[in-house]
């Protein structure tokens, strides 16, 4: 019997979300908690321009700030896992995606965790989006003055 190779950042990532929304267990959004049913938006993914969901999905992390965890279906190849991008670099990692890794940012669900805020914003592959405010585990850094 051959193992699946989970990626090294898995655990760590699994553990900022649990901390961010307390009883989440994992980056699907059946294993986070949470959610009031109605939150729920109509977004869908597959009818509409590739840019313009982009550019939605980005009007809608406006709020997020400092380091994120950044998931979506390619995150589940053995080579990749999750992703970590600065919420200021958050357009251009969206916008340079298929060139940068492969394949579509938004080609099946995405989960964004910004432990800093601790807003959660869910993006399910069957047309619905949702942004959850958590816990915020992390302080803003301070600047200190350097060049």
């Amino acid at each position: 019997m051959t193992s699946v190779k989970r990626h090294v950042n898995w655990d760590f990532a699994e553990s900022v979300l649990s901390a961010v929304l307390p009883g989440s267990t994992a980056f699907d959004p059946n294993g986070i908690v949470g959610i009031p049913l109605d939150a729920w938006e109509s977004f869908d993914i597959e009818q509409r321009d590739a840019d313009v969901i982009e550019d939605e999905f980005l009007s809608r992390c406006v709020g997020l700030k400092g380091p994120l965890i950044v998931v979506n279906s390619t995150s589940f190849d053995a080579d990749q896992g999750p992703f970590f991008v600065e919420a200021s670099q958050l357009h251009q990692f969206v916008k340079t995606f298929h060139v940068r890794v492969r394949d579509y940012f938004m080609y099946a669900s995405v989960i964004v965790v910004s432990p800093l805020t601790g807003i959660v914003i869910i993006v399910q592959d069957d047309g619905y989006i949702v942004t959850v405010q958590g816990r915020s585990i992390m302080a803003p850094s301070c600047d200190m003055g350097g060049a």
